[in-house]
């Protein structure tokens, strides 16, 4: 079997088609849908025996804030295979093969979208962020008006100030993606598979000239027939500019049945809200992985001064496999090979660590590390984790 770039994007489609349970109006859009992508920069990649195609993905090229330092994050999309390729090895060679991709392109961690987290860690991937979807009648959202004068603006697609406002949010909140126009194209355009969404692009608040809020937002039908505004994402510069994007969304009360929001876990809404949300779930969501532990030297991050030193393992990534100290002084990760090791750990319960969504202490009561008589106790401080872009 041979891994190598895909040149016929129908071989893709066609393998995509098999390998998803697809409605006929789904299995239409494949073809347009993977066009789409590859035309916007990301990458197709495929496992060929011989001149057959049997396993595929797609990779985008994110820079995402991680910890406090903005990173090079691969995006793992579309994986899927041929019926007669399971079980041949065809997938474990492509995710193998796809961490070199990674790591010739300079990206320092992958993250993917799972549809099965179990398959997923045995490669590596580990749980990184989740967030809250709160869903109720616009009408429940009473704010009163400020003395402030806002102006609100809706647009398609989002102009310079918008696009400068958001960039400039994401470098600071959670791990936010840097949107170029290829993001915001696909975040805000109507496409043929977008059957059932009536309208999508941006609300952007301003005061005094200058914009201080941004909502992404998407309008669509049920299949019952009501109709639901998605909010994502939901971006302020501080507390007026909040209650002017909360009034905005109450005012659809007439038009809409629904609010939908997708939000971080340590975004407080109820004491916006009338009566409790009709809906509120917390969904697990992206896994994170290390591509490259050596090239995590210099990260920032908001930590006390700590040294653990990790026997790594990763079948995968041979470059990440040993020991390996993870030092932090004055804010920022320094990462060195050798030393003598405190914990044992895989490389997803560490990507997972080092990312902020658990700690090594959870690890290690669950199973997942394991502490060495060396160890003492030494950990990395949790962050509420986020990641609003999907692939």
């Amino acid at each position: 079997m041979e891994y190598r770039p895909i040149t016929d994007v129908d071989e893709l489609v066609k393998v995509a088609k098999q390998a998803y349970t697809l409605r006929a109006v789904e299995r239409e859009a494949v073809g347009p849908w993977v066009r789409d992508v590859i035309e916007r920069g990301a990458e197709p990649y495929g496992v060929y025996d011989g001149g057959r195609l049997l396993s595929a993905y797609v990779l985008y090229d994110y820079r995402i804030r991680f910890r406090s330092s903005v990173v090079a994050m691969g995006g793992i999309g579309l994986v899927c295979s041929a019926l007669a390729a399971r079980g041949r090895g065809a997938v474990r060679l492509l995710l193998e093969r796809s961490l070199e991709t990674m790591r010739d392109r300079g990206h320092q961690v992958s993250v993917l979208s799972p549809f099965d987290r179990s398959f997923y860690r045995k490669y590596g991937w580990e749980q990184f962020c989740r967030y809250q979807r709160l869903e109720l009648p616009p009408g429940q959202l009473l704010v009163p008006a400020a003395e402030t004068a806002y102006e609100v603006e809706e647009l398609e697609s989002p102009d310079a100030a918008s696009r400068d406002f958001y960039n400039r949010m994401a470098l600071s909140q959670y791990n936010l993606a840097q949107r170029g126009d290829a993001e915001w194209v696909g975040r805000t355009e109507l496409r043929p598979w977008h059957e059932d969404t009536a309208a999508r692009g941006v609300v952007k608040i301003s005061r005094g000239g200058k914009v201080v809020g941004l909502i992404g937002h998407a309008v669509w039908r049920e299949p019952k027939g009501d109709e639901t505004i998605t909010v994502d994402p939901f971006l302020f510069a501080d507390e007026g500019a909040k209650r002017e994007l909360l009034r905005f969304l109450g005012r659809l009360s007439h038009q809409i049945k629904t609010v939908r929001f997708d939000i971080p876990e340590d975004l407080e809404l109820w004491p916006y809200i009338t009566d409790c949300a009709s809906s509120r779930k917390v969904v697990d969501s992206f896994m994170v992985r290390a591509v490259s532990l050596i090239s995590l030297d210099g990260l920032c991050l908001e930590s006390p001064d700590v040294e653990v030193i990790v026997d790594v393992t990763d079948d995968q990534a041979p470059w990440n496999h040993g020991v390996w100290s993870l030092r932090v002084r004055g804010g920022t990760l320094q990462v060195e090979s050798g030393g003598r090791p405190e914990l044992r750990s895989g490389i997803g319960a560490l990507s997972s660590v080092l990312s902020g969504f658990t700690t090594v202490g959870t690890m290690v009561a669950a199973g997942r590390m394991e502490a060495l008589p060396a160890y003492r106790g030494q950990d990395l401080p949790r962050v509420t984790t986020f990641l609003a872009d999907y692939f």
